[in-house]
């Protein structure tokens, strides 16, 4: 057996598969009779770093990371003992992956520490102690607004922090306060349409705020629409609401009107008239009543007289005067061609087939 000098070179063949028998021969001899120090390749405290078993497949990836070692490391002193290593590594399997895992860590640089003494400070003169001021009382602090926008094609679910729901249509917009524990009502600003499902709580009203309009109830649901731009619509559909007026024009007719299940209305918020109303009456028949503008046309259909006399009265500002016992349970029907005078005529007929006194006291 010939002896060879194992270096970089012909181990670099040998692992190529370029080497010649006779390098081979010697590299085998070297591995099988144990020729070569592992302590010069690996310290032994760092042997317990190491899987082993590592499969022969990452032979190359091996070499690679090898290769790159040497390039950063002083080559002349390196080169000899890495390409050792990885002859060792790769056929007799006693290396694993995790010694390069090991290698790679960057060396953590010791910290570096200064001191740095400060001037001694000036001598302070002694403190004078003084009682705290008072602290003034405590307010709390005002609530922020909630803003829910829904500009998509689908209605949006809009919880509110009493329990209360919204479901807000496209194109539409809410306003609410972030909390109404310490607030005395629930005010709800719309613009759009919406559908709400009211938490009860008597002791605070709830008030959808619309334009010109203002919508009040204690536990209910109804929804309040007000996309045409001079119309607003509510329609209840569980409990009670009340709907009001609001205007600042002095003079304006004040509106008050009071619904139950399935009625609503559909007012002129820019005018307060009412140009359409649906109500459920109470009588024996429980015939639907409604009332409609229509192609320059006023419309009543089963109407109760009490409510097709509130409906003239805000439309066209006039105070009525007359027994409310006379109009109970009386109903109306009708068609007129609208015009700035027609409520005289409805009113004259109402007189006539009911035999009642409506007297018009003065214009409001």
């Amino acid at each position: 057996m010939v002896y060879m000098h194992i270096t970089k070179e012909v181990m670099d063949r040998y692992l190529s598969g370029k080497a010649s028998a006779e390098e081979a021969e010697a590299i085998r001899h070297a591995l099988d009779h144990n020729l070569i120090d592992l302590n010069d390749w690996l310290p032994e405290t760092e042997w317990y770093h190491t899987e082993e078993n590592t499969p022969f497949e990452r032979r190359d990836n091996i070499r690679q990371l090898l290769l790159r070692k040497i390039k950063r490391a002083n080559r002349r002193r390196l080169v000899y003992a890495i390409s050792k290593y990885a002859a060792i590594f790769i056929f007799t399997g006693a290396i694993g992956w995790g010694v390069f895992d090991y290698w790679k860590k960057p060396a953590q640089p010791a910290p570096i520490t200064a001191q740095h003494k400060e001037p001694a400070p000036p001598p302070q003169p002694p403190l004078k102690v003084t009682a705290p001021p008072k602290k003034a009382a405590q307010q709390p602090e005002p609530k922020g607004n909630l803003y829910y926008i829904n500009s998509g094609n689908l209605p949006m679910q809009v919880a509110v922090s009493d329990g209360s729901k919204i479901e807000l249509y496209p194109n539409s917009e809410v306003k609410f306060a972030d909390g109404f524990a310490a607030l005395a009502k629930r005010d709800i600003y719309l613009k759009g349409k919406a559908t709400f499902t009211v938490a009860k709580d008597r002791s605070k009203p709830f008030r959808v705020h619309t334009a010109g309009l203002m919508t009040t109830a204690l536990g209910t649901v109804f929804s309040v629409d007000e996309l045409q731009s001079s119309v607003t619509k509510v329609k209840l559909y569980e409990g009670r609401i009340q709907v009001q007026g609001v205007s600042d024009k002095p003079g304006s007719a004040s509106l008050n009107m009071q619904f139950v299940p399935n009625e609503e209305v559909t007012i002129n918020h820019q005018a307060l008239q009412i140009i359409a109303e649906s109500r459920t009456n109470s009588s024996a028949f429980n015939r639907k009543g409604f009332y409609q503008e229509k192609q320059n046309r006023l419309i009543f259909k089963n109407m109760a007289l009490k409510d097709v006399l509130n409906i003239i009265s805000h439309n066209y500002k006039v105070q009525l005067q007359f027994d409310p016992e006379t109009i109970e349970n009386k109903y109306y029907s009708g068609t007129y061609e609208n015009a700035p005078s027609v409520y005289l005529k409805i009113l004259t007929d109402l007189q006539q087939l009911h035999n009642i006194v409506i007297t018009v006291q003065n214009e409001k």
